[in-house]
């Protein structure tokens, strides 16, 4: 036995501060690391001890994260997620540093560390895989051809495809592809992605299970050969090949296959001689089982799992590390988890992500030391006050609810998300409230393709255009009470008031989004009440700048109002509604030349696919961005010319940078379509 007493976790965020909570219930002290671009973040303000690494990259700097370790005087090093969690050098340096490494073996994440090797050792040990394409050295047409020609039927790569990277996982360094001239383009970016995400841009390929269910195991063994299959997660519900909605057990898995996962979760770990919390991930389909990936790390989702058994997966990682057995037999799996990723992200606008300061985060209800006891749970990685940065994973948080039955568990989570006050970047929160409430997902009825399916449904804001209207007169409203000076004279008479008729006050909002749409508030206030152009029926009862409670129809209604510099946020049982303050006489708009593609987030160009004078096509890539993490393709919105190219690859932009113009001109094909009618 080994006692671990001061633990670095080599990581940031939402992970970092979970971390940190078992090592407080645990007595053992942390250390944080933390790059430049996080110096103000939540999680190193938490730990008791911080140190600095570098740039926005810093966090795959091994050697800077085993001399923090050594700097601070920690014992044990935890990877978290991400970054280097399944990197099995940096796992021996921490190693050969003398520290208690908590994860498994660096000989087990190498095992696993590649993809392709990973699925013939599976193979081997009679786990079920799919087929696999090398596509190694793969850049051109000419040399798929030379894999056509395989004599091996078996390694011809037969469409559609999906591209991954053999290192690392969360969606990173995936493509779907359909045709063999999407083949290389989507190798070459996959490569790319793989490459700023893992440090490492070997890809490979293998068939497309399509509208299969993602269902994984999670795993936990000790040194002693004690291996428990704690059960099933459910983690179809994805976007860009990342989960968002997660969930134990999963709907749709029966005893029977219960005990087949489990019992192949639990021979992948005893192969490749498993110590620690680990994932075997499965694709089901009908009567297909295929084994995906092992996750050699904790996963995302892992809450899930200790809501339903009972346990503290970071205390057992913990404690294996100190060389502890796991306590006799698991435990039995109690009731329902599901899980919902919060983040920075826009599903309507292609989940662009999102980036800036967030003013407000706050989840009523929540448990803010979790017990497995509770019944909602938050692990965010961020506060009031918290800058989103561009150079990470957008998601801000996992909001994690329980109860006795999954449709209990669907609606206490989205009814917290509801609530929640998110002030700030664009979130994803809207969808997930959808999601939760989808009829198809209270069935059970979920695979990887939902998010397709019913893309329209679950992307619309929850706040309609009255609710986007009566909630921008509540904002209106809300604006006048900030002046008290009228108030403190005629009492609770909000600023705004008016003691004999007159011209109404105007306020002009407008929402946020590509529509541009323009909401113009004109109300009188009096003694006799309000009086608001096209609100009929609509009372006043109170009114203070921070919240306007609004009688419709004698129905009441709170609406919590916060305003922020350029942005008021609304809140009610209608939706969150964000609207942006007109000025009477706003400066002159900066001119942007008409045809001007401009960055949507700050990031680093990565590649410019054009030249001055190219013609292009609608739909067509200009230049590809890479921002959190991700690879952002800006395309020409119409056929036309590239008449200008600011853009240069590996240069840094801000938002709203001019990368590219595009003079419109009519397309030669529909010209010569019309000429043949």
């Amino acid at each position: 036995m080994r006692t671990i007493n001061r633990l670095l976790v080599a990581n940031r965020g939402e992970i970092a501060r979970r971390v940190f909570r078992t090592c407080r219930d645990l007595g053992v002290e942390t250390v944080a690391v933390f790059s430049d671009v996080d110096a103000d973040a939540p999680h190193v303000a938490e730990a008791d001890q911080a140190v600095r690494l570098g740039g926005p990259r810093s966090y795959l700097d091994a050697d800077a994260i085993v001399g923090a370790a050594r700097a601070a005087g920690a014992d044990a090093v935890h990877p978290g997620y991400g970054f280097l969690s399944e990197n099995a050098d940096f796992a021996r340096a921490v190693l050969d540093a003398g520290l208690i490494w908590v994860g498994p073996p660096p000989e087990a994440v190498a095992a696993m560390g590649a993809k392709v090797e990973a699925k013939a050792l599976m193979a081997a040990a009679g786990v079920p895989v799919l087929p696999t394409y090398d596509l190694d050295g793969l850049d051109s047409l000419d040399s798929l051809d030379s894999l056509d020609s395989l004599d091996d039927e078996d390694a011809r790569p037969r469409f559609p495809l999906l591209v991954k990277a053999s290192a690392g996982g969360g969606g990173r360094g995936m493509r779907i592809v359909r045709d063999a001239a999407e083949l290389p383009e989507a190798v070459e970016s996959a490569r790319r992605e793989a490459l700023a995400a893992f440090g490492d841009g070997t890809v490979f390929a293998e068939p497309l299970l399509e509208h299969a269910r993602h269902i994984e195991v999670q795993i936990l063994a000790d040194a002693h050969g004690t291996v428990w299959a704690l059960g099933e997660r459910e983690c179809s519900v994805q976007r860009r090949h990342q989960k968002i909605v997660e969930e134990s057990p999963s709907p749709a898995v029966t005893p029977e296959l219960r005990r087949e996962l489990c019992d192949a979760a639990v021979r992948a770990a005893q192969t490749i001689g498993y110590v620690g919390a680990g994932t075997v991930e499965f694709l089901v389909k009908d009567d297909v089982v295929a084994f995906l990936e092992m996750n050699t790390r904790l996963q995302v989702e892992h809450p899930v799992t200790e809501y339903v058994y009972g346990v503290d997966l970071v205390r057992l990682q913990v404690e294996i590390a100190e060389g502890a057995p796991l306590p006799g037999l698991p435990p039995s799996p109690v009731g329902h988890a599901i899980e919902a990723r919060l983040c920075a992200e826009d599903p309507a606008n292609g989940w662009r992500p999102q980036a800036g300061v967030l003013h407000r985060f706050e989840v009523p209800g929540v448990d803010a030391e979790f017990r497995a006891a509770g019944t909602l749970r938050l692990d965010s990685g961020v506060a009031d006050g918290t800058t989103v940065s561009p150079h990470y994973d957008p998601m801000l948080a996992k909001v994690i609810a329980y109860a006795p039955t999954r449709a209990g568990a669907a609606r206490r989570l989205a009814t917290a998300l509801a609530r929640a006050r998110l002030h700030g970047p664009v979130t994803n929160r809207d969808l997930l409230v959808n999601v939760l409430r989808h009829p198809e997902f209270l069935a059970g009825e979920t695979d990887t393709g939902f998010l397709d399916r019913h893309a329209a449904a679950v992307s619309a804001p929850r706040a309609g255009a009255d609710a986007v209207r009566i909630s921008a007169l509540a904002a209106a409203l809300a604006g006048a009470a900030a002046n008290r000076a009228a108030a403190r004279v005629l009492g609770e008479l909000p600023g705004g008031w008016r003691n004999v008729v007159s011209q109404p006050q105007r306020t002009a909002f407008a929402v946020p989004g590509e529509s541009g749409e323009r909401v113009e508030i004109a109300y009188l206030i009096t003694r006799d009440g309000l009086s608001a152009e096209g609100f009929d029926g609509v009372e006043l009862v109170s009114a203070t700048p921070g919240e306007v409670v609004l009688s419709v129809s004698g129905v009441r209604r709170a609406f919590a109002v916060h305003t922020c510099p350029g942005m008021t946020y609304v809140d009610s049982v209608l939706g969150a509604v964000r609207l942006a303050p007109l000025e009477r006489l706003p400066e002159p708009a900066r001119l942007v030349e008409p045809g001007s593609l401009l960055a949507p987030m700050p990031g680093t160009v990565l590649r410019v696919a054009v030249e001055p004078g190219d013609r292009v096509a609608a739909g067509q890539p200009v230049v590809v961005l890479e921002a959190m993490k991700m690879e952002h393709q800006i395309v020409s919105p119409g056929p036309g010319v590239v008449t200008a190219l600011d853009a240069v690859a590996g240069r840094q932009v801000e938002a709203g940078a001019v990368l590219a113009v595009i003079e419109e001109q009519a397309d030669d094909n529909a010209d010569d379509n019309a000429g043949t009618q």
